[in-house]
């Protein structure tokens, strides 16, 4: 009863502090400490049995959740903008936090549904998972699990011009030192404006794993796998490794990354000072609402012209390729059969499009479908993923020789990245992505080989995927 009494007031405190909306983030920073304090003190000798989670929150005339993250010291960040640039989200510190080991993501998804049913519908985890859970774990990825989700201690966030400053508290780990670690984030948090400067990084030496020769023969052994009939598709990656000459904060990375892809996602996953997982995904694995589901088909490659007419010979070229469409519909059908099989009724809403970014071009379909009762994150993700834009076709047999010619670890590169609701979900692949540990920055890209494909050609294609990183390291 006590409980529910205090579940009430909060409620109704929440509904009086979301009519005000505070002209500045200090002006809101302060008005929600004052309502973590009021939690707290009226909650401190109260047994909680929901598992739901807490979120007290105020509303803020303008927010700049990037520039602001850049500001803060803290080890723990996370930032999410989907493609529409209408949903940016920036948290700091670790509320509560979900991840397991090489069993598979399922139960992590299902211990986080269970703690969302009883929660606001504006509560997210954020994160992401490994592209493979059964290959070999190298040094640098080791501290990122199989698969990690997180809900940020404080978060700022911007949906539909709408700013909102929250904190999330988990009433089960409601401890004196939770209280005063939100409260010292709070008191600390920087609410100035600043300008980041547009700066690039110094870069001292790169290596590339694998190498040309090694490459070319990787391609090689892919093509004579296709010939002999044991596969369709491989995606082959490679990492650009960068020593750089100082450390860099990720979050200012991801400042200037975001400029050279508009039509991207943007994302930042940092678990403490200078390590962190960072990307421009031009590709959705997919997004739901409700029972709406929609998804996306992201396949062939084409840069940019220099010129009008060039660019658009390059996109009629890409359009009419016998080989990038092969390579288009094999992503396309998979991903409407997988459709199919979660959905009462399914829709293609396009087909080849043009997608232009800034330095590349791609085909791309959509699709869209009403998604059976009672199926849930946990059902969709460890199927959509992955997609054979990131692995190949039949994926067993692909992910088989990814692992078998690759020399390095993909880690979360090309894994699912994104957040779960209570209603909601959106998850992109994560491609276009680095990882930075220090001073050493690890850029992933890859290229799919199918029948005609040309090594030279494949590593031309990658070298081109790599310009917005380049922009960051000598604005070549």
């Amino acid at each position: 009863f006590m409980w529910l009494t205090n579940h009430i007031r909060i409620k109704k405190l929440l509904v009086s502090v979301k009519t005000i909306k505070y002209q500045t983030l200090e002006e809101a920073r302060v008005a929600l400490l004052k309502l973590v304090k009021k939690w707290f003190a009226d909650n401190k000798n109260v047994s909680h049995e929901s598992s739901g989670i807490i979120r007290l929150q105020v509303s803020v005339a303008q927010a700049h959740p990037l520039e602001w993250l850049t500001l803060q010291d803290c080890s723990s960040k996370i930032f999410w903008e989907n493609r529409t640039q209408k949903e940016q989200f920036a948290g700091i510190g670790v509320a509560h936090e979900i991840y397991d080991g090489k069993e598979g993501y399922e139960n992590i998804l299902l211990n986080v549904n269970k703690l969302l049913q009883d929660s606001p519908d504006t509560v997210r985890f954020f994160g992401g998972m490994r592209f493979d859970a059964n290959a070999s774990t190298s040094p640098e990825w080791k501290k990122w699990r199989t698969a990690y989700l997180t809900l940020p201690l404080v978060e700022l966030s911007l949906v539909d011009e709408c700013a909102t400053l929250a904190c999330h508290i988990f009433p089960k780990e409601n401890t004196p030192s939770k209280l005063k670690q939100l409260q010292t984030i709070l008191e600390s948090m920087r609410t100035e404006d600043m300008t980041i400067p547009d700066s690039p990084l110094i870069q001292l030496e790169r290596h590339d794993i694998p190498g040309y020769k090694q490459w070319c023969s990787m391609v090689e052994e892919v093509l004579e796998n296709i010939d002999r009939g044991k596969i369709d598709k491989v995606v082959l990656a490679r990492t650009a490794v960068f020593n750089l000459a100082r450390d860099y904060d990720p979050t200012e990375l991801l400042l200037q990354l975001r400029g050279q892809a508009t039509q991207a996602f943007h994302y930042c996953f940092q678990i403490e000072a200078h390590h962190a997982f960072l990307g421009i995904s031009p590709e959705l694995l997919y997004r739901r609402s409700g029972r709406k589901i929609e998804s996306e088909a992201i396949a062939g490659t084409r840069p940019r012209g220099l010129t009008i007419e060039d660019d658009q010979r390059l996109a009629s070229e890409l359009r009419d390729s016998e080989k990038e469409q092969r390579e288009h519909l094999m992503v396309l059908e998979r991903m409407e059969r997988l459709l199919q099989q979660f959905c009462n009724n399914t829709e293609r809403l396009s087909y080849l499009e043009p997608l232009q970014l800034r330095h590349v071009q791609h085909l791309q379909s959509k699709m869209y479908g009403s998604l059976l009762p009672e199926i849930s994150d946990s059902d969709l993700l460890p199927v959509f993923h992955p997609t054979p834009a990131v692995s190949g076709t039949p994926d067993s047999e692909a992910r088989t020789l990814i692992r078998e010619l690759e020399p390095f670890d993909r880690g979360w590169y090309a894994g699912p990245v994104g957040w779960i609701s209570r209603s909601q979900a959106e998850f992109a692949v994560g491609i276009r992505s680095g990882l930075l540990c220090g001073r050493i920055l690890r850029i992933y890209t890859g290229a799919g080989i199918v029948d005609g494909s040309v090594p030279d050609e494949e590593w031309r294609e990658i070298e081109i995927k790599l310009q917005s990183w380049q922009y960051l390291l000598g604005r070549t």
